[in-house]
Protein backbone atom coordinates (compact mmCIF):
# COMPACT_ATOMS: atom_id res chain seq x y z
CA UNK A 1 0.00 0.00 0.00
CA UNK A 2 3.07 2.55 0.67
CA UNK A 3 4.48 1.71 -1.83
CA UNK A 4 1.09 2.39 -4.27
CA UNK A 5 0.79 5.75 -2.20
CA UNK A 6 4.59 6.66 -2.84
CA UNK A 7 3.93 5.93 -6.98
CA UNK A 8 0.65 7.79 -7.13
CA UNK A 9 2.25 10.83 -5.70
CA UNK A 10 5.22 10.92 -7.81
CA UNK A 11 2.76 10.79 -10.73
CA UNK A 12 0.98 13.77 -9.34
CA UNK A 13 4.00 15.74 -9.17
CA UNK A 14 5.26 13.94 -12.80
CA UNK A 15 1.98 15.33 -14.22
CA UNK A 16 2.35 18.99 -13.28
CA UNK A 17 6.17 18.84 -14.20
CA UNK A 18 4.97 17.66 -17.65
CA UNK A 19 3.40 21.39 -18.32
CA UNK A 20 6.88 22.51 -18.06
CA UNK A 21 8.73 24.70 -15.47
CA UNK A 22 6.41 27.82 -14.71
CA UNK A 23 8.53 30.48 -12.95
CA UNK A 24 7.06 32.09 -9.52
CA UNK A 25 5.42 35.15 -10.94
CA UNK A 26 1.93 36.02 -10.89
CA UNK A 27 -0.65 37.99 -9.42
CA UNK A 28 1.10 40.13 -7.60
CA UNK A 29 4.98 40.63 -6.40
CA UNK A 30 6.17 38.57 -3.31
CA UNK A 31 5.29 40.61 -0.19
CA UNK A 32 8.63 41.87 1.17
CA UNK A 33 9.36 41.67 4.66
CA UNK A 34 9.69 39.46 7.52
CA UNK A 35 10.28 40.66 10.74
CA UNK A 36 9.67 40.21 14.58
CA UNK A 37 8.08 36.72 15.08
CA UNK A 38 4.01 37.14 15.63
CA UNK A 39 4.20 40.94 13.55
CA UNK A 40 3.78 39.96 9.83
CA UNK A 41 0.13 39.65 8.91
CA UNK A 42 0.53 41.53 6.25
CA UNK A 43 4.21 41.67 4.91
CA UNK A 44 6.14 38.47 5.06
CA UNK A 45 8.50 37.13 2.64
CA UNK A 46 6.36 34.53 1.09
CA UNK A 47 5.77 34.99 -2.78
CA UNK A 48 2.13 35.94 -2.40
CA UNK A 49 0.08 35.57 -5.75
CA UNK A 50 3.05 33.46 -7.39
CA UNK A 51 2.27 30.91 -9.58
CA UNK A 52 3.51 27.72 -10.03
CA UNK A 53 3.26 23.96 -10.05
CA UNK A 54 3.65 21.00 -6.95
CA UNK A 55 6.91 20.18 -7.88
CA UNK A 56 7.68 23.69 -5.69
CA UNK A 57 5.88 22.54 -2.46
CA UNK A 58 7.93 23.45 0.29
CA UNK A 59 8.93 21.18 3.45
CA UNK A 60 7.19 22.48 7.03
CA UNK A 61 10.65 21.28 8.37
CA UNK A 62 12.66 23.88 6.78
CA UNK A 63 10.24 26.57 7.60
CA UNK A 64 9.39 25.80 11.70
CA UNK A 65 12.87 26.56 12.18
CA UNK A 66 11.88 28.05 15.98
CA UNK A 67 13.09 28.11 19.31
CA UNK A 68 9.55 29.36 20.52
CA UNK A 69 7.41 27.56 22.88
CA UNK A 70 5.74 24.08 21.98
CA UNK A 71 1.79 25.06 21.20
CA UNK A 72 2.35 28.75 21.57
CA UNK A 73 0.67 29.34 17.87
CA UNK A 74 -2.73 29.42 17.68
CA UNK A 75 -4.47 28.19 14.73
CA UNK A 76 -7.93 28.62 13.02
CA UNK A 77 -9.65 26.94 10.53
CA UNK A 78 -12.84 28.21 9.03
CA UNK A 79 -14.40 26.34 6.32
CA UNK A 80 -17.17 28.08 4.37
CA UNK A 81 -18.83 24.19 3.73
CA UNK A 82 -17.02 21.61 6.17
CA UNK A 83 -19.77 19.17 5.39
CA UNK A 84 -18.52 16.53 3.06
CA UNK A 85 -15.72 13.82 2.89
CA UNK A 86 -13.10 17.03 1.06
CA UNK A 87 -13.44 19.49 3.94
CA UNK A 88 -12.64 16.14 6.03
CA UNK A 89 -9.58 15.37 4.54
CA UNK A 90 -8.75 18.93 4.19
CA UNK A 91 -9.25 19.52 7.71
CA UNK A 92 -6.84 16.29 8.37
CA UNK A 93 -3.90 17.54 5.68
CA UNK A 94 -3.64 20.87 8.04
CA UNK A 95 -3.74 19.03 11.13
CA UNK A 96 -1.11 16.02 9.48
CA UNK A 97 0.92 19.38 8.36
CA UNK A 98 0.75 21.05 12.13
CA UNK A 99 1.83 18.44 13.64
CA UNK A 100 5.40 19.10 11.41
CA UNK A 101 5.56 22.40 13.68
CA UNK A 102 5.82 21.60 17.66
CA UNK A 103 5.01 25.31 17.98
CA UNK A 104 1.29 25.13 16.74
CA UNK A 105 -1.39 24.21 18.84
CA UNK A 106 -4.26 22.39 18.38
CA UNK A 107 -6.67 23.70 15.37
CA UNK A 108 -9.41 25.70 16.47
CA UNK A 109 -12.45 24.57 13.48
CA UNK A 110 -15.64 26.26 12.53
CA UNK A 111 -17.99 24.56 9.66
CA UNK A 112 -20.06 27.16 8.19
CA UNK A 113 -22.35 24.49 6.39
CA UNK A 114 -22.34 26.74 3.61
CA UNK A 115 -24.05 29.37 5.52
CA UNK A 116 -22.78 33.07 4.99
CA UNK A 117 -23.18 34.40 8.51
CA UNK A 118 -22.09 31.42 10.37
CA UNK A 119 -18.95 31.38 8.22
CA UNK A 120 -18.09 34.79 9.02
CA UNK A 121 -19.41 34.58 12.23
CA UNK A 122 -16.69 31.90 12.58
CA UNK A 123 -13.75 34.51 11.47
CA UNK A 124 -14.32 36.99 13.35
CA UNK A 125 -14.73 35.26 16.71
CA UNK A 126 -11.41 33.95 15.88
CA UNK A 127 -10.12 37.14 15.75
CA UNK A 128 -11.70 38.28 18.32
CA UNK A 129 -10.56 35.64 20.50
CA UNK A 130 -6.89 36.51 18.90
CA UNK A 131 -5.63 33.59 17.13
CA UNK A 132 -2.60 34.06 15.78
CA UNK A 133 -3.53 32.50 12.11
CA UNK A 134 -6.33 32.03 10.52
CA UNK A 135 -7.07 30.24 7.61
CA UNK A 136 -10.47 30.45 5.65
CA UNK A 137 -11.85 28.77 2.97
CA UNK A 138 -14.16 31.66 1.66
CA UNK A 139 -17.23 29.72 -0.24
CA UNK A 140 -20.13 29.60 1.71
CA UNK A 141 -21.11 32.61 -0.64
CA UNK A 142 -20.43 34.45 -3.50
CA UNK A 143 -17.80 37.42 -4.65
CA UNK A 144 -16.84 39.42 -1.89
CA UNK A 145 -19.08 38.38 0.54
CA UNK A 146 -16.66 37.46 3.05
CA UNK A 147 -14.24 40.18 2.70
CA UNK A 148 -15.34 42.58 5.44
CA UNK A 149 -14.96 39.42 8.22
CA UNK A 150 -11.95 38.53 6.73
CA UNK A 151 -10.76 42.32 6.64
CA UNK A 152 -11.70 42.83 10.51
CA UNK A 153 -9.88 39.49 11.16
CA UNK A 154 -6.73 41.25 9.49
CA UNK A 155 -7.16 43.91 10.91
CA UNK A 156 -7.04 42.98 14.68
CA UNK A 157 -3.85 41.28 13.72
CA UNK A 158 -4.36 38.10 12.99
CA UNK A 159 -2.56 36.21 9.93
CA UNK A 160 -5.45 35.81 7.73
CA UNK A 161 -4.82 33.07 4.57
CA UNK A 162 -7.29 31.93 2.37
CA UNK A 163 -7.27 28.88 0.13
CA UNK A 164 -9.51 26.74 -2.14
CA UNK A 165 -11.80 29.54 -3.45
CA UNK A 166 -11.29 33.25 -4.05
CA UNK A 167 -12.24 35.85 -1.19
CA UNK A 168 -11.26 38.51 -4.10
CA UNK A 169 -9.55 41.58 -1.84
CA UNK A 170 -6.55 42.61 -2.29
CA UNK A 171 -3.39 39.98 -0.86
CA UNK A 172 -1.57 41.77 1.26
CA UNK A 173 -4.15 44.42 2.32
CA UNK A 174 -7.15 42.53 2.93
CA UNK A 175 -5.55 39.11 4.28
CA UNK A 176 -1.89 38.34 3.41
CA UNK A 177 -2.47 35.70 0.83
CA UNK A 178 -4.81 33.55 -1.26
CA UNK A 179 -3.69 29.73 -2.27
CA UNK A 180 -5.40 27.41 -4.49
CA UNK A 181 -5.24 25.68 -7.50
CA UNK A 182 -6.44 27.88 -11.09
CA UNK A 183 -9.40 27.27 -11.26
CA UNK A 184 -9.43 28.39 -15.01
CA UNK A 185 -6.62 26.38 -15.60
CA UNK A 186 -8.25 23.22 -14.48
CA UNK A 187 -11.24 24.54 -16.41
CA UNK A 188 -9.10 24.45 -19.47
CA UNK A 189 -7.26 21.29 -18.44
CA UNK A 190 -10.61 19.31 -18.27
CA UNK A 191 -12.36 21.13 -21.48
CA UNK A 192 -9.20 20.18 -23.51
CA UNK A 193 -9.31 16.21 -22.54
CA UNK A 194 -12.76 16.23 -23.89
CA UNK A 195 -12.37 17.96 -27.30
CA UNK A 196 -9.43 15.40 -28.13
CA UNK A 197 -12.15 12.64 -26.50
CA UNK A 198 -15.03 13.56 -28.75
CA UNK A 199 -12.65 14.53 -31.70
CA UNK A 200 -14.39 16.37 -34.93
CA UNK A 201 -17.90 14.68 -34.52
CA UNK A 202 -18.33 16.72 -31.25
CA UNK A 203 -21.21 16.73 -28.86
CA UNK A 204 -23.22 17.79 -26.10
CA UNK A 205 -21.68 18.62 -22.68
CA UNK A 206 -22.99 20.01 -19.34
CA UNK A 207 -20.90 21.67 -16.35
CA UNK A 208 -21.84 20.50 -12.73
CA UNK A 209 -20.34 23.16 -10.34
CA UNK A 210 -21.10 23.61 -6.29
CA UNK A 211 -23.39 26.35 -4.18
CA UNK A 212 -25.18 28.85 -6.78
CA UNK A 213 -22.59 31.43 -7.89
CA UNK A 214 -18.98 29.73 -5.72
CA UNK A 215 -16.03 30.96 -7.70
CA UNK A 216 -14.29 27.95 -7.87
CA UNK A 217 -17.10 26.51 -10.08
CA UNK A 218 -17.49 30.19 -12.43
CA UNK A 219 -14.09 30.49 -12.64
CA UNK A 220 -13.41 26.75 -13.83
CA UNK A 221 -16.84 26.89 -16.04
CA UNK A 222 -15.25 30.24 -17.98
CA UNK A 223 -11.88 28.09 -18.62
CA UNK A 224 -14.05 25.70 -19.80
CA UNK A 225 -15.89 27.83 -21.89
CA UNK A 226 -12.55 29.56 -23.29
CA UNK A 227 -11.46 26.33 -25.38
CA UNK A 228 -14.85 25.26 -26.29
CA UNK A 229 -15.28 28.65 -27.81
CA UNK A 230 -12.46 27.38 -30.75
CA UNK A 231 -13.66 24.05 -30.82
CA UNK A 232 -17.70 24.70 -32.30
CA UNK A 233 -18.56 21.17 -32.38
CA UNK A 234 -19.08 21.46 -28.45
CA UNK A 235 -21.92 22.22 -27.73
CA UNK A 236 -21.92 23.42 -24.07
CA UNK A 237 -25.69 23.11 -22.74
CA UNK A 238 -25.70 25.85 -20.29
CA UNK A 239 -24.80 29.48 -19.41
CA UNK A 240 -23.66 28.96 -15.79
CA UNK A 241 -22.77 25.62 -13.57
CA UNK A 242 -25.35 23.52 -12.79
CA UNK A 243 -25.62 23.87 -8.97
CA UNK A 244 -25.41 21.02 -6.73
CA UNK A 245 -24.22 22.68 -3.29
CA UNK A 246 -21.28 19.80 -3.87
CA UNK A 247 -24.01 17.86 -2.70
CA UNK A 248 -24.11 13.94 -5.04
CA UNK A 249 -27.84 13.41 -4.35
CA UNK A 250 -28.17 17.09 -5.78
CA UNK A 251 -26.09 16.03 -8.66
CA UNK A 252 -28.11 12.96 -9.29
CA UNK A 253 -31.57 15.09 -9.21
CA UNK A 254 -30.27 17.67 -11.71
CA UNK A 255 -28.68 14.70 -13.77
CA UNK A 256 -31.91 12.70 -13.70
CA UNK A 257 -33.96 16.03 -14.83
CA UNK A 258 -31.33 16.38 -17.91
CA UNK A 259 -31.61 13.63 -18.94
CA UNK A 260 -35.72 13.48 -18.83
CA UNK A 261 -35.61 15.95 -21.50
CA UNK A 262 -34.31 13.20 -23.75
CA UNK A 263 -31.38 15.01 -25.54
CA UNK A 264 -28.65 13.16 -25.96
CA UNK A 265 -25.00 14.03 -23.49
CA UNK A 266 -22.41 13.10 -24.79
CA UNK A 267 -19.65 14.25 -21.96
CA UNK A 268 -19.93 15.52 -18.23
CA UNK A 269 -17.77 18.40 -16.44
CA UNK A 270 -18.28 18.45 -12.56
CA UNK A 271 -16.05 20.16 -10.09
CA UNK A 272 -16.11 17.70 -7.38
CA UNK A 273 -15.71 14.66 -7.80
CA UNK A 274 -18.45 12.75 -5.45
CA UNK A 275 -20.91 15.11 -7.51
CA UNK A 276 -19.69 13.28 -10.47
CA UNK A 277 -20.88 9.88 -8.63
CA UNK A 278 -24.33 11.12 -8.38
CA UNK A 279 -23.83 12.06 -12.15
CA UNK A 280 -23.52 7.77 -12.81
CA UNK A 281 -26.01 6.75 -10.32
CA UNK A 282 -28.56 9.17 -11.89
CA UNK A 283 -27.38 7.67 -15.60
CA UNK A 284 -27.61 3.98 -14.11
CA UNK A 285 -30.53 4.73 -12.76
CA UNK A 286 -32.37 5.74 -16.09
CA UNK A 287 -30.31 2.92 -17.75
CA UNK A 288 -28.58 5.30 -20.39
CA UNK A 289 -24.65 4.53 -21.19
CA UNK A 290 -22.58 6.35 -19.06
CA UNK A 291 -20.93 9.52 -20.73
CA UNK A 292 -17.24 10.68 -20.69
CA UNK A 293 -16.94 12.28 -17.21
CA UNK A 294 -13.76 14.59 -16.14
CA UNK A 295 -13.83 16.36 -12.65
CA UNK A 296 -11.73 15.95 -9.50
CA UNK A 297 -10.78 12.50 -7.95
CA UNK A 298 -12.60 10.33 -5.71
CA UNK A 299 -12.19 6.83 -4.43
CA UNK A 300 -15.23 5.85 -5.81
CA UNK A 301 -14.85 6.91 -9.46
CA UNK A 302 -11.53 5.30 -9.09
CA UNK A 303 -12.33 1.71 -7.77
CA UNK A 304 -15.31 1.49 -9.72
CA UNK A 305 -13.94 2.50 -13.05
CA UNK A 306 -13.43 -1.04 -14.02
CA UNK A 307 -16.81 -2.69 -13.51
CA UNK A 308 -18.16 0.66 -15.01
CA UNK A 309 -15.86 0.38 -17.98
CA UNK A 310 -17.22 -3.26 -18.57
CA UNK A 311 -20.49 -2.31 -19.03
CA UNK A 312 -20.21 0.83 -20.26
CA UNK A 313 -17.43 0.44 -23.67
CA UNK A 314 -17.66 4.29 -24.14
CA UNK A 315 -17.50 5.72 -20.72
CA UNK A 316 -14.00 6.89 -20.40
CA UNK A 317 -12.60 9.13 -17.00
CA UNK A 318 -9.81 12.08 -16.91
CA UNK A 319 -9.32 13.56 -13.34
CA UNK A 320 -7.32 16.36 -11.93
CA UNK A 321 -6.08 16.27 -7.77
CA UNK A 322 -8.96 17.51 -5.52
CA UNK A 323 -6.47 19.12 -4.02
CA UNK A 324 -7.24 18.54 -0.76
CA UNK A 325 -3.59 18.71 0.55
CA UNK A 326 -3.99 22.90 -0.54
CA UNK A 327 -4.10 23.90 3.31
CA UNK A 328 -0.84 22.58 4.22
CA UNK A 329 0.58 25.29 1.68
CA UNK A 330 -2.00 27.96 3.41
CA UNK A 331 -0.53 27.09 7.10
CA UNK A 332 3.26 26.60 5.49
CA UNK A 333 2.93 29.92 4.23
CA UNK A 334 1.36 31.50 7.40
CA UNK A 335 4.30 30.04 9.85
CA UNK A 336 6.30 31.52 8.11
CA UNK A 337 5.17 35.03 8.04
CA UNK A 338 4.63 34.85 11.76
CA UNK A 339 8.01 33.37 12.83
CA UNK A 340 9.38 36.48 10.24
CA UNK A 341 10.91 33.57 8.09
CA UNK A 342 10.32 33.05 4.29
CA UNK A 343 8.49 30.41 1.81
CA UNK A 344 8.83 30.99 -1.57
CA UNK A 345 6.42 27.56 -2.70
CA UNK A 346 3.58 29.48 -5.50
CA UNK A 347 0.50 30.24 -4.40
CA UNK A 348 -1.92 29.57 -7.25
CA UNK A 349 -1.04 25.43 -8.65
CA UNK A 350 -1.51 24.66 -12.22
CA UNK A 351 -2.66 21.27 -11.78
CA UNK A 352 -2.34 18.86 -15.18
CA UNK A 353 -4.35 15.56 -15.36
CA UNK A 354 -3.82 13.54 -12.59
CA UNK A 355 -5.96 10.58 -13.31
CA UNK A 356 -6.06 9.47 -17.60
CA UNK A 357 -8.20 6.24 -18.61
CA UNK A 358 -7.68 6.29 -21.81
CA UNK A 359 -3.88 6.53 -20.90
CA UNK A 360 -3.04 8.95 -23.35
CA UNK A 361 -2.11 12.06 -21.05
CA UNK A 362 1.86 11.79 -20.38
CA UNK A 363 2.34 11.90 -16.08
CA UNK A 364 -1.22 9.88 -15.24
CA UNK A 365 -2.12 7.52 -13.53
CA UNK A 366 -4.57 4.90 -14.70
CA UNK A 367 -8.27 4.55 -11.83
CA UNK A 368 -7.06 1.52 -11.17
CA UNK A 369 -3.68 2.97 -10.19
CA UNK A 370 -5.41 5.35 -8.30
CA UNK A 371 -7.26 3.41 -6.26
CA UNK A 372 -7.05 3.34 -2.85
CA UNK A 373 -8.09 -0.60 -2.19
CA UNK A 374 -8.11 -0.25 1.53
CA UNK A 375 -10.14 3.36 2.04
CA UNK A 376 -13.48 4.12 1.40
CA UNK A 377 -15.58 5.23 -1.41
CA UNK A 378 -15.22 8.91 -0.54
CA UNK A 379 -11.53 9.20 0.19
CA UNK A 380 -8.95 11.31 -2.10
CA UNK A 381 -6.48 9.50 -4.28
CA UNK A 382 -4.23 12.34 -4.61
CA UNK A 383 -4.00 13.17 -0.54
CA UNK A 384 -0.71 13.74 0.77
CA UNK A 385 -2.09 11.83 3.94
CA UNK A 386 -0.24 8.68 4.54
CA UNK A 387 -1.86 5.29 4.36
CA UNK A 388 -2.08 5.25 8.39
CA UNK A 389 -3.88 8.88 8.41
CA UNK A 390 -5.87 8.02 6.16
CA UNK A 391 -6.92 4.76 8.03
CA UNK A 392 -7.12 6.75 11.07
CA UNK A 393 -9.45 9.63 9.27
CA UNK A 394 -12.30 7.27 8.31
CA UNK A 395 -12.10 4.62 10.59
Amino acid sequence: MIRIMQHRRLAFVAATVALGAVALAGCSSTNAGGGETGGNNLTADIAAGSVGTVDQFADMTDICVTDAEPGSITLGVVDGGGTNSWSKTVLAEIESEAAQCPAISKVDYVAGSFDLETTTSGITSLAAKGTDIILVIPDAGPGEAHLPAIRQATQAGSIVINFASDPQGKAGTDYLDYTDQSPKFVGKTKAEWLVEQLGDAGGNVVFFGGPAGALVSTQEFEGAQEVFADNPQINLLSSEPIATNWDPAQAQQAMAGLLSQGEKIDAVIADYGASASGVIRAYEAAGIPLPLITTTDDNSLSCGFADLKAANPDYELATVSSRTWIGRVALRKAVAAYLGGSDQEPSIYNLALFEDSTGATPGTVTPEEACLADAPADATPSTLLTPEEISALFG
